[in-house]
């Protein structure tokens, strides 16, 4: 079973469809990474992210490697983002 975090990300603001594209090609790039229950508003997108068949994922795992591609595909300015 993999263990899900809750990604919480805010910015300058996006198109919707611009953020859902970003979420849905941060999963591509990174095979390993399970994504679900994608929500965009306004200045705000949130979803679900874990490693596939880990049970002991940590927010620092997810971290890493949504910063390392926002720094590849910089979409949009991340004012914060918080992984629980």
């Amino acid at each position: 079973m993999t263990k899900m975090l809750n990604v919480n990300i805010d910015t300058n603001g996006i198109d919707q469809q611009e953020a859902q594209d970003w979420v849905s090609e941060l999963a591509n790039v990174y095979a390993d990474m399970e994504i679900e229950d994608v929500k965009v508003s306004g200045n705000n997108i949130s979803f679900k992210a874990g490693l596939s068949g880990m049970e002991d994922t940590e927010s620092d795992d997810v971290k890493m490697k949504i910063e390392e591609y926002l720094s590849m595909n910089e979409a949009f300015e991340v004012k914060n983002l918080s992984i629980k």
